[in-house]
């Protein structure tokens, strides 16, 4: 999955809830959003719905809080790594 840089910016900035297995609140923005991870990524946003952003900032949150491996190896834009001397960003 390709990850947009700016959407994840703004995920990381997300308070998510685990609600049940696979499903959370996510707070933090405008309103709470509640996204369903079990079957096929769903989010009622307005990204999701009327842009058709497959990964939506409060879908990337709650991977984020799963763990996905794609999200986290993508914040790497914004965190140095120890020892570093700077953060260097890279073009997306």
């Amino acid at each position: 999955m390709e990850i947009d840089l700016k959407r994840l910016a703004r995920a990381i900035h997300l308070d998510v809830e685990r609600v049940s297995d696979h499903r959370y609140r996510v707070t933090g923005g405008s309103r709470p959003h509640e996204v369903d991870l079990t079957r096929s990524p769903e989010c009622g946003c307005e990204d999701a719905t009327f842009q058709k952003v497959y990964a939506c900032q409060h879908l990337m949150a709650c991977m984020l809080a799963e763990g996905d491996r794609d999200c986290l190896r993508s914040l790497r834009y914004w965190v140095a790594r120890p020892g570093a001397r700077r953060l260097v960003r890279t073009a997306a």
